[in-house]
């Protein structure tokens, strides 16, 4: 993506990556932390207002810096609390953020994307039907999640945590993902602890490789969807090229690196998945690993032939896998009626 070259982005670089290149220019390396700072935690945007830098800084700031943000093109409510945001970015380009709200929990969530489409192409996943367009950068990824933040602060809630699992594929695009984690897990960043990042993959050994010589340890859940090689490729092609095999026991690795349990998540899907033959596959392969289930009914999407299935059959899944001892939790979807909840992200207006 083309931007004005002449200027350096503030937005979505790491703190220490900022200090970085204040030393680079001449001035001192804690001053990235600074302005890290005031950007994220108190929403200060003019370097004029920046009062603990000196006066020659924020002149310079201001004469060379910027501060990238997507734009808002669409609000879309939810009966349910949930709050879909449609952005559009410098080349137009469009993506979405989605605002999870849990009162039981006193949690507020942002799902947010890492990528325009996404090539994966899984069956029953609207950013699926899409053409791959490009990678965020970290300025877009952490943009989406500053918009969010400032939204749901003006009605006096806080965001507790975020989910990387909106349009694209995270470990498709490591190494931005990567900078933006440093940004919303440091304390001079978003401050967000590392048990309340979370991020969601189809299984892609060399990133989850990768993501454990960071020293970042945010969690992982894994897109499961079928313990069989033969199904989960109909489901998700990509299992052609990284099969379960591929991974699996990198999810034991990354449990023990983390110390936080992996996820796997199952969506139900009617007559395709969610039978006790598929269930005893999910436990012949989970069992004894430091792992648990969340099982998700498929949010429907227009124009794909899958239907969710039904309560019982949820029900019967969970009990199965439980009295296997296995842990297993059924997701509460939001957001649906706005096509906000997982899987139906698209990046198109649903505003009637």
């Amino acid at each position: 993506m083309e931007i004005d070259n002449e200027k350096k982005e503030l937005m979505g670089i790491p703190p220490e990556e900022l200090g970085e290149l204040l030393v680079a220019l001449g001035h001192k390396k804690f001053r990235g932390k600074q302005i890290s700072k005031w950007l994220y935690s108190n929403s200060i945007h003019d370097p004029e207002k920046m009062t603990d830098i000196p006066r020659t800084l924020r002149t310079w700031l201001k004469e060379n810096c910027r501060i990238t943000l997507p734009e808002i093109i669409e609000v879309a409510r939810s009966d349910d609390g949930a709050t879909k945001f449609l952005m559009q970015l410098e080349d137009n380009e469009l993506t979405e953020t989605v605002y999870i709200p849990d009162l039981e929990n006193d949690r507020n969530t942002a799902c947010i994307s890492t990528q325009v489409g996404c090539r994966f192409k899984c069956a029953f996943c609207a950013t699926g039907t899409l053409d791959f367009h490009r990678n965020l950068s970290s300025t877009e990824i952490i943009g989406q999640l500053y918009l969010t933040r400032d939204y749901i602060r003006e009605s006096g809630v806080e965001l507790t945590n975020i989910v990387i699992m909106g349009m694209g594929e995270p470990l498709d695009n490591l190494e931005q993902v990567i900078r933006a984690l440093k940004v919303m897990l440091s304390d001079t960043g978003f401050g967000i602890g590392h048990r309340r990042v979370l991020i969601s993959t189809i299984g892609i050994p060399d990133g989850i490789k990768t993501l454990m010589q960071t020293g970042l340890k945010p969690k992982l859940a894994i897109s499961l969807n079928a313990a069989d090689d033969k199904l989960r490729t109909k489901l998700m092609p990509i299992n052609k090229r990284y099969p379960i095999a591929s991974w699996i026991n990198l999810t034991d690795e990354y449990a023990k690196y983390s110390h936080r349990w992996v996820t796997f998540e199952y969506v139900m899907i009617e007559n395709v998945n969610d039978s006790l033959i598929h269930a005893d596959q999910v436990v012949k392969l989970i069992k004894g690993r430091p792992a648990k289930v969340n099982l998700i009914n498929l949010n429907t999407v227009d124009g794909l032939p899958f239907k969710p299935t039904s309560k019982k059959n949820m029900l019967r899944f969970q009990s199965y896998l439980l009295s296997n001892s296995i842990v297993a939790t059924i997701r509460k979807s939001k957001g649906q009626d706005v096509s906000g909840a997982c899987g139906q992200l698209a990046a198109k207006s649903v505003m009637k």
